[in-house]
């Protein structure tokens, strides 16, 4: 019986935790938005040629971006798919919540293909 329930226990903290390191990410990230450090936040992102620091503060550079300043979030859950996670968002002043990729292996981010 004790057994049965530490297994159960065990089961449950490793699903809750499972991506802690993602989410971390995503939260690093999250923050530097807050604070307006874009070169901060793009280098968390992670450079690519086929999206610029340009392409990223379309995205992300304050109020006049596609998805405006970020002032506050919440980190609504993550879901754990092939060989990253997607990570959920919230952000008060949009009326939807943003999946974000976060790649296991390099911590690499995107928006998620999912």
């Amino acid at each position: 019986m004790i057994l049965a329930l530490f297994v159960v226990v065990l089961g449950l903290l490793v699903y809750r935790f499972a991506n802690i390191r993602e989410e971390a990410v995503v939260k690093r990230f999250l923050e530097a938005l807050k604070a307006q450090d874009y070169p901060r936040a793009y280098q968390i992102w992670g450079p690519t040629a086929s999206y610029t620091y340009k392409d990223f503060m379309t995205d992300w550079g304050g109020s006049n971006s596609y998805y405006g300043m970020v002032k506050s979030y919440r980190i609504a859950g993550s879901e754990s798919r092939g060989s990253g996670v997607i990570v959920t968002a919230e952000f008060d002043h949009l009326k939807n919540p943003v999946n974000l990729w976060v790649e296991r292996r390099t911590h690499q981010m995107s928006f998620s293909p999912y």
